[in-house]
């Protein structure tokens, strides 16, 4: 392996982030022929969530860089210490701006304020936690402003929890979407591993807790709730309902969908070279190349550069969707072991691919600490 390799873990699923996906074109409406309005909005919506969760793992990536201000990754992010008299202990302010979606461009503003358990940077110590909130809005082009979101959040080394309020405006349909999630109940986000208690029902990811989903566009509007359990593969959609202009309503029924992954892509299109920027909390980034062969129908095989074959590790397929696949690798000095265990979800257009996991140390003066990071992973020849 190479030194300090991949750490990279699910952290922050935020109802900005799940959003931003909609850029790559998903909205209110499909694009095709409707049957009627209330159908176009509809499959035109569940599209576009489809798309979205698919991408969660890339855009979580953006939350650790920000974490990580002013690394190479997110040379413009900023992180202020809190000082004064009552301000918590290791409270951050983070703003400026990032590349949210990994598409080279800062499209990405934030003011988050996060009070962690422990000293971020505490490598030895390693990552504890912690909670906090803020604002996040998306500019496309630095001139069109597309979203705007109010949310808070808890973050733990198995599972994240959000909650709050963002609003969408699609500049191509023209249509709003607002995704909601109560205070109450917040969101749970866990890395999809296939057991009972984290199947994949968003990707590589397993969600827990309801979305309420607001749709408004010239043909009418569409609310509705989607309900994910982590223990099924599937979202309930319930109470949907679409109202005309006119102010006529109609009840649509009660759906269990399979949102997979989107796309149509084999086990055999992660085979290639790529190489793979990081960044973790405890905060640190770094970046080194992998070979990624096909060793069967459902699995793959990585050997880092300056690697042999005698420290290859192996991922498999995750759900129904070789988009999302997951492995784990033991690493370090003996005496300092550690143990990664990793998610993928390869891009649509196969050119790289976003990772999310978490570390723990398996013996030594370490052992039971450990670490979270995410990374993306870009094609080379």
């Amino acid at each position: 392996m190479s030194p300090r390799p991949v750490r990279a873990s699910v952290l922050l699923g935020s109802l900005a982030l799940l959003t931003l996906a909609y850029l790559e074109g998903c909205g209110g409406s499909d694009g095709g022929t409707p049957e009627d309005p209330a159908t176009s909005m509809v499959t035109g919506l569940t599209k576009g969530l489809t798309r979205s969760l698919t991408k969660l793992g890339m855009v979580e990536t953006g939350t650790v860089l920000v974490m990580n201000a002013g690394s190479p990754l997110s040379p413009n992010a900023t992180a202020v210490p809190a000082h004064g008299a009552g301000a918590p202990p290791n409270t951050y302010t983070y703003g400026g701006t990032y590349d949210g979606n990994g598409d080279g461009s800062d499209e990405t503003s934030v003011d988050l304020s996060v009070s962690f358990d422990n000293d971020p940077s505490d490598l030895f110590n390693g990552f504890s936690g912690g909670h906090g909130g803020g604002t996040v809005d998306i500019n496309i082009l630095s001139l069109m402003h597309v979203y705007h979101g109010d949310l808070a959040f808890t973050l733990g080394m198995s599972e994240h929890r959000v909650s709050g309020s963002g609003t969408f405006a699609d500049p191509v349909s023209r249509t709003t979407t607002t995704m909601t999630v109560s205070p109450s109940a917040p969101l749970t986000i866990r890395l999809a591993d296939g057991t009972a208690s984290a199947r994949p029902n968003a990707c590589a990811h397993s969600l827990d807790g309801a979305l309420q989903l607001d749709v408004a566009g010239s043909a009418g509007t569409l609310a509705s709730q989607w309900r994910f359990a982590r223990d099924s593969s599937t979202v309930a959609v319930t109470g949907a309902t679409f109202t005309k202009p006119s102010g006529e309503s109609t009840a649509i029924p009660d759906r269990s969908l399979d949102l997979g992954c989107a796309g149509n892509n084999s086990i055999d299109d992660w085979a290639g070279r790529f190489r793979i920027r990081w960044a973790c909390l405890p905060a640190e980034t770094g970046e080194f190349t992998t070979r990624i062969t096909v060793k069967n129908s459902t699995t793959v095989s990585m050997v880092d550069d300056e690697d042999t074959s005698d420290d290859a590790y192996d991922a498999a397929v995750i759900g129904s969707s070789a988009r999302a696949i997951r492995g784990y690798f033991i690493d370090g000095p003996d005496g300092a072991r550690y143990r990664e265990d990793f998610n993928w979800t390869l891009n649509i257009d196969g050119n790289g691919f976003s990772q999310t996991s978490r570390y723990v140390y398996i013996e030594g003066t370490q052992q039971g600490l450990g670490g979270m990071c995410v990374a993306r992973a870009t094609r080379i020849p």
